[in-house]
């Protein structure tokens, strides 16, 4: 006997079921997924891109590559929305490379990196002052695109490191121990701002 859990919900059983007869030859039902999920798309895609028309762009490019793509999409490695999330972060990839723009990414020292205490990353990321906040928000824009987007999944979105490994289609475990370097790499980049600041 099925357990409760192994059930899937009402909601993604309709959306099964909408994607086979998407799929069967009723494509115009695949406004009503691009519609459900346009909002997020879009929200996903401007974390990378921050002009607006063109993260509009790309988010009109991840809904017509997942109607391209929509025979792939196999329910059995995860929900159509983790798949068509991982769409978008790599049209966003596709995009930035495209517009090829100098982004001031900083690399600090790797030495230095290493030996910042846990403490003092701990303490520089937790104060919630107006100038530190401001100093993380640029910390983070001088980040690579894929760590700004690991950053926002696990924080801001709150997505389990599974299916973010799904979206970004990196390991598990890689991305753990990305995590836990960008978080040292931030700390290393407010200090280095707030050095200069102070020059």
């Amino acid at each position: 006997m099925k357990q409760e859990s192994d059930t899937p919900p009402q909601g993604a059983r309709d959306e099964a079921q909408l994607i086979r007869r998407i799929l069967d030859g009723e494509t115009a039902l695949f406004r009503r997924l691009a519609d459900r999920y346009a909002g997020q798309v879009l929200r996903m895609v401007a974390r990378l891109i921050p002009s607006q028309e063109e993260a509009e762009e790309a988010a009109q490019d991840t809904l017509l590559e997942a109607y391209r793509s929509l025979g792939r999409y196999d329910e059995r490695q995860g929900s159509f929305q983790t798949w068509l999330m991982s769409i978008a972060y790599h049209v966003s990839l596709k995009h930035l490379r495209r517009q090829q723009r100098e982004l001031p990414i900083i690399e600090p020292d790797a030495l230095w990196m290493e030996n910042i205490p846990d403490e003092e990353t701990d303490i520089l990321l937790d104060d919630t002052s107006e100038s530190r906040v401001a100093l993380l928000e640029r910390a983070v824009g001088m980040l690579k695109p894929e760590d700004r987007m690991l950053l926002n999944l696990y924080y801001f979105d709150n997505h389990p490191i599974r299916e973010i490994s799904a979206i970004m289609e990196r390991e598990e475990s890689y991305l753990r121990s990305r995590l836990q370097w960008i978080r040292k790499k931030l700390a290393v980049i407010i200090k280095t701002l707030e050095d200069n600041e102070e020059r």
